[in-house]
């Protein structure tokens, strides 16, 4: 009779640890989805520029749009280096062919980064005649972060960019 009573408890304990972990790992899940969301850089440039409503929804209107495009773009770059890196499986690789394929990767590069300099053209043609001069600099800053990745970010997107040095 002792058994069945240690089993029922056991039985439940292990439910209750079950049930446990299940909310342990949701409530980490919701977490990190908010904090993902509201830590991603259209809305830290919303947020820094102080987009009105109206200013929002056309920026993630833009955004939207930039990231499908950009999308296709980076999968075609994957294809051109995927073709240029299997050329060093040949023993014999001829010039004009590895020239040829490497144009391919650095045409889709040219690409993506026109795409990229116009999304942030629409992007600053919505600003304000106050908010452009905020624009100028965060996006001079994300292109140097982006421009020295083994330095870091020269900002964070928590701390005030006004009061940020520029690395150097």
């Amino acid at each position: 009779m002792r058994n069945i009573g240690k089993n029922k408890f056991t039985s439940w304990l292990t439910i209750i640890l079950i049930v446990a972990n299940i909310a342990t790992l949701l409530f980490y899940w919701i977490g990190n989805v908010k904090h993902a969301r509201d830590n991603s850089p259209k809305e830290f440039l919303a947020t820094k520029l102080n987009f009105s409503t109206h200013q929002k929804d056309l920026y993630f209107d833009l955004a939207k749009e930039h990231n499908e495009n950009a999308k296709k773009i980076r999968e075609q770059i994957k294809i051109n280096k995927d073709i240029f890196f299997q050329l060093l499986k040949s023993d014999k690789i001829i010039d004009s062919i590895r020239n040829s394929a490497a144009a391919k990767v650095s045409s889709s590069i040219q690409s993506l980064d026109i795409l990229t300099f116009e999304h942030f053209k629409k992007v600053r043609a919505i600003c304000t005649v106050e908010q452009k001069p905020k624009f100028d600099e965060l996006i001079q800053r994300m292109v140097n972060a982006v421009n020295n990745p083994q330095q870091g970010p020269c900002y964070s997107m928590k701390e005030d960019t006004t009061q940020t040095e520029y690395r150097k």
